[in-house]
């Protein structure tokens, strides 16, 4: 991510909406988990490991929905670790359909090798926030996740770090964003409309970065946008060589019509949490998403 923080996060309104942030805020625990455990493993492969050492007999299906991840990725992500010895899979007694996951000695070491370089990631995660402030998000984010506190065994859990609970809440607010919006509009595309509306004639990278989309993902988005005549791209009058990007008309009475219903997804994202949580929890999660460098 570069120059985020350009302007305060409010100057593009979108602190108020909870899956935004915690989209942002998923991309800065992963470039910390770049930097403090590199990509062997990534971060969802971590998960995928956590939840079969969690969940002794669970089959791929239940280690997805236990790591917040979807299907096709898991199975990828089981396949790359089966192989690699980490991870057995035998056929359940009892289910000739169904495959047993378990984890193999060398998986369970890296587990225990890896908690310290991962409690890193999760305190620089929370740093912008006090130290007497942690406990009440990482609650808050746990009941909007809707993460048991129990499951697992209760305790120390990897599926229980803030890191994991963004990416599970991120979830839960995708499945409600489809609900609602099936194939008609995603969180990113919202997120896009919404700072064009604030911001015309901004380029493609401002984009990504107010938005919070990583580079492949603008420039697919802005394509997708742009077939639906949505958006325009012209030549910058001071720089030939750049296009910017402005909303249309019918892009300014889409992102219009379609505010109600994303507050209503929110709502429903925030549903477990009383007035005050939820206020509570945008305010904790503005510091984090929209840290300096980020």
């Amino acid at each position: 991510m570069s120059d985020l923080q350009t302007r305060h996060p409010d100057s593009v309104g979108l602190t108020s909406v909870c899956g935004h942030l915690l989209r942002r805020a998923q991309q800065v625990h992963n470039a910390y988990w770049l930097d403090e455990v590199g990509s062997d493993p990534t971060s969802p492969q971590y998960a995928v490991l956590a939840a079969i050492a969690a969940t002794p007999g669970a089959d791929q299906r239940e280690v997805s929905e236990a790591a917040s991840l979807d299907t096709s990725t898991t199975m990828d992500i089981v396949a790359r670790l089966t192989g690699r010895g980490w991870v057995a899979r035998e056929r359940s007694p009892s289910d000739a359909r169904r495959d047993i996951l378990t984890p193999a000695a060398r998986a369970v070491e890296a587990l225990t090798l890896l908690r310290t370089k991962v409690q890193r990631v999760q305190d620089r995660l929370l740093a912008p926030l006090p130290d007497e402030e942690r406990g009440e998000f990482t609650d808050l984010l746990r009941r909007t996740a809707r993460v048991d506190p129990q499951t697992q065994g209760g305790g120390y859990s990897p599926l229980h770090i803030p890191g994991h609970l963004l990416r599970r809440a991120q979830q839960v607010h995708t499945a409600l964003f489809a609900v609602e919006f099936d194939r008609e509009l995603t969180g990113p595309q919202y997120a896009a409309l919404h700072v064009l509306a604030a911001h015309p004639s901004i380029s493609q990278r401002q984009l990504g970065d107010e938005a919070a989309l990583d580079k492949s993902t603008a420039a697919d988005l802005v394509q997708r946008l742009a077939r639906r005549g949505w958006i325009t791209r012209e030549r910058d009058a001071a720089d030939g060589r750049r296009r910017v990007l402005s909303l249309s008309r019918a892009g300014e009475e889409a992102a219009r019509g379609f505010t109600p219903r994303v507050t209503a997804v929110q709502e429903r994202l925030m549903e477990p949490l009383d007035r005050r949580d939820r206020e509570r929890l945008l305010a904790l999660l503005v510091p984090v998403a929209y840290v300096a460098g980020y």
